[in-house]
């Protein structure tokens, strides 16, 4: 097991009185990929899902740049002190869609998924636990998303990560791997970035996702 010592992104959030360094892993995707809504297209100012939301920086960091008349709801077995938005205190396995959908008011924007297991030091172990997770987001992002929405998960790479990039990849026009510049060297951790959800009806062939090249900045 490696031990963490705080870094330049930790002292950052530390600073901005974020929870989590993992607030600029999302800021970086969004300024990227631009996946929250901006209440633009006549849709009103937005809906998000943060799955598996604490310790609670990507959802302030959604209510930040949504603003306050953005609808936000957390799935969380834990508590987030202060959270932002609608909290729905549960295992995301076992909360029904239409809950989620209720208290958010309607189809979501954009179904965020840091989640990850507490890990034991066993790769494989560690991978397949939190594969899990992301294929329970998958599912959740294609149960809540409206037609054209965005989807962020993250992955732990292994020998299922391939198979699973191909399943998210039918639902989405689009797919970007992602290691945001935040993430620690060491970690084995990247994030699917999916826009222009497909629904079922219209679910076709697409080409494999593309790896991330970069991005020249303005």
């Amino acid at each position: 097991m490696h031990k963490r010592h705080p870094d330049h992104w930790n002292r950052k959030a530390k600073a901005e009185g974020y929870a989590a360094r993992s607030v600029y892993k999302l800021e970086e995707i969004d300024r990227r990929f631009r996946v929250l809504p901006r209440g633009s297209e006549g849709r009103g100012p937005g809906r998000v899902v943060d799955l598996g939301c604490c310790p609670g920086s990507w959802s302030r960091f959604v209510r930040e740049r949504c603003g306050r008349n953005a609808s936000l709801v957390g799935v969380d077995w834990q508590e987030v002190e202060n959270f932002p938005g609608t909290l729905l205190k549960a295992s995301v396995f076992e909360v029904p869609a239409g809950q989620i959908r209720a208290a958010l008011g309607g189809a979501a924007d954009l179904v965020l998924s840091d989640m990850a297991p507490f890990t034991t030091g066993n790769r494989l172990t560690d991978h397949v636990t939190q594969l899990e997770l992301a294929q329970c987001a998958l599912q959740r992002a294609r149960e809540l998303l409206r037609p054209g929405g965005a989807f962020v998960v993250k992955v732990f790479d292994g020998e299922d990560a391939p198979a699973f990039v191909a399943e998210v990849k039918r639902h989405f026009s689009e797919v970007k791997r992602v290691k945001p510049e935040a993430t620690r060297d060491i970690s084995v951790e990247f994030f699917l970035v999916g826009t222009g959800f497909l629904p079922t009806s219209r679910i076709r062939d697409l080409p494999e996702v593309a790896p991330e090249t970069p991005t020249p900045e303005t």
